[in-house]
């Protein structure tokens, strides 16, 4: 059964978190403290147990009202029991309830892509395509967007704070350039995007200028929605590094 979470459930979801992702307590302790509440976090309990969990963070794609899907999350243990479609089934749903019109996800990686289709999303949004240079990517095409996919500050001041963290690098304060000096994988960019460096472009130094990515022609996000205008819009929605 899929219930929304509560503060007394924090210190068992972050557990999760860092179970499944190996992600730093520092990083998910922030996430905690700056904008959990501002989020919708539906779960599934086993035994009395959170074994299923991901966050709704509201954002919005000009004047609509959405959620994006983040840290979408599953025990080992508990796989392969259709545990993360009941939660992303009961977030839809819960759509009107929350006077939200979408959701919104960025899949990790390409396999989940087909994954995310069979749940009722499709392609969306638009970025930049880049190839690796020498010492840094270049810039080699720019899709033309007629607008972004937003969200409130201290959403974006959380995501600088967790890439600072694992070694990234803000110019100016912003994420014009993030020079990555760590092997984690994966940072998030300043508006909502994210940025996998695949393991042959990952060592010191490398320099990211710019939204970019290194040719995938894979759509970098998709969505789920009754308005199919909205899911039509020419929207930028970050950056995805394949």
């Amino acid at each position: 059964m899929v219930e929304f979470a509560t503060e007394n459930d924090i210190g068992a979801i972050g557990a999760l978190w860092q179970r499944v992702f190996d992600e730093d307590k520092a990083v998910t302790d922030d996430f905690f403290e700056s904008i959990y509440r501002s989020c919708h976090n539906p779960v599934i309990k086993s035994g009395g147990e959170i074994v299923s969990s991901l966050f709704l963070i509201p954002c919005r794609v000009k004047e609509h009202r959405g959620f994006c899907v983040y840290c979408a999350m599953t025990d080992n243990n508990h796989r392969g029991k259709g545990y993360m479609r009941s939660l992303l089934d009961f977030s839809y749903n819960s759509l009107s309830g929350l006077n939200g019109e979408f959701l919104v996800l960025v899949p990790a990686e390409k396999s989940l892509f087909g994954y995310y289709e069979k749940c009722g999303f499709s392609p969306f949004g638009q970025r930049n395509s880049a190839a690796l240079g020498k010492d840094r990517p270049v810039l080699t095409g720019f899709s033309k967007s007629d607008c972004e996919l937003t969200f409130d500050s201290a959403v974006t001041e959380y995501w600088k704070r967790a890439c600072v963290h694992y070694g990234g690098e803000l110019i100016n304060g912003e994420f014009s350039a993030l020079a990555f000096k760590s092997e984690k994988t994966v940072l998030k960019n300043a508006r909502g995007g994210y940025v996998n460096i695949p393991e042959k472009y990952r060592k010191p130094g490398v320099i990211i200028e710019g939204d970019v990515d290194f040719g995938s022609r894979q759509t970098p996000a998709m969505i789920k929605t009754a308005d199919k205008r909205l899911a039509s819009l020419r929207c930028f929605v970050g950056v995805t590094l394949e």
